[in-house]
């Protein structure tokens, strides 16, 4: 009788456990809708992925920063509004290279070889001030965007990533890589972390050198993805955690090789070699995305008969994956009240460039 009863405990056990739901796999057609359609005039190359969106008297806009020019689209409508300069010299001059923006509902900050720029819409510098050098260990920062690093803002203070270019040993046991930054405040914090140990023997490759952060201030969070570590780094306040995250294929990490060039060196990375890339947290929808690009689009792959692929990894926010989405190419996007916007291209001619909201009500119906 005992046997029974303990047996009969054991099978209620199992049945009370939480059943976690299956890793869904679908096709970017399959989670997407409203497609967001801007025009572009022939005077622009290309309009990327970086736009903000803000509301006004007037009613809703797209901003974005390109090659010197702040651009106004309408929303949803997608035309082209208005087109403001930026004169590269002068007393408004901002620099002929940006390493990156931050646009609010009036103003626009630029990252310009060290400095940080405040501008009006207008075109008209306000403040001008240098960003802190990093210390001797990191040789020289690199305060950049680029990839898909934007800048945040959380309680008055700017956070921007400095990026190494190339990782170096000497970076292995430096900390400081994304800056609070203060205007007008001589006082510098940062977020800290460090590389994985392992990357010791990814050095000198472009690359594993750009990790990729978001930061979701509701939570006082940050995450930040490496390109060669499957999990992702979840830093609050002093306590760092890390969860799983990579696609159900093995991702190939493969190095590069550096070769001296009379007084250069030039870096040649493994273009076959499986990368993570930006990391992004949807509010609108409660999830975390990551991009993984577990085969690349290359010449020698295609040669072997190996397809690329490139996943959206889906997360919940306990950081449970809940779906991985097949992309026909790697990408970005943009968020907005209403949702996450993700460019697919030019849609027939390059006049128009499409992007798809996400819509994830299909995982865990």
């Amino acid at each position: 009788m005992r046997t029974c009863i303990y047996f009969a405990f054991l099978l209620g056990l199992v049945g009370c456990q939480k059943k976690s739901s299956p890793v869904q796999e679908f096709d970017l057609k399959q989670i997407s809708v409203d497609t967001l359609v801007l025009e572009k005039d022939p005077m622009t190359k290309g309009l990327g992925s970086d736009f903000t969106y803000i509301e006004t008297d007037t009613g809703q806009y797209l901003l974005t920063f390109n090659r010197h020019y702040l651009l106004f689209y309408s929303y949803p409508e997608g035309e082209i509004k208005k087109k403001s300069l930026f004169e590269e010299e002068g007393p408004d001059g901002i620099g002929s290279f940006i390493s990156g923006s931050f646009i609010s509902d009036s103003l626009i900050y630029f990252l310009s070889e060290n400095n940080w720029i405040k501008c009006n819409f207008q075109g008209k510098v306000l403040d001008r001030t240098p960003l802190p050098e990093g210390a001797a260990k990191r040789l020289s920062v690199n305060y950049s965007t680029f990839p898909f690093n934007r800048i945040a803002k959380d309680r008055g203070k700017f956070l921007i990533a400095d990026v190494p270019f190339v990782l170096k040993d000497s970076f292995l046991d430096y900390s400081q890589w994304i800056l609070k930054y203060t205007p007008g405040s001589d006082r510098h914090e940062y977020v800290e972390f460090l590389y994985p140990s392992y990357y010791k023997g990814l050095v000198d490759d472009q690359t594993f050198s750009s990790y990729n952060f978001t930061h979701i201030p509701e939570k006082n969070e940050f995450l930040v993805s490496f390109p060669a570590t499957d999990s992702i780094l979840v830093i609050t306040g002093n306590s760092q955690k890390w969860f799983s995250a990579r696609p159900k294929e093995k991702m190939e990490f493969l190095v590069g090789t550096a070769e001296p060039r009379g007084e250069w060196i030039a870096y040649l990375p493994n273009t076959k070699s499986s990368v993570y890339r930006w990391i992004h947290f949807d509010p609108t929808a409660g999830k975390y995305y990551r991009l993984s690009v577990v085969r690349p689009d290359v010449e020698e792959l295609q040669k072997e008969g190996i397809s690329p692929l490139a996943k959206l990894l889906v997360f919940n926010d306990s950081y449970e994956k809940e779906a991985e989405v097949i992309l026909p190419f790697p990408s970005s996007g943009f968020q907005t009240p209403d949702g996450f916007y993700y460019n697919i291209g030019y849609l027939g001619s390059e006049d128009k460039v499409g992007f798809v909201k996400f819509d994830f009500s299909k995982i865990n119906p």
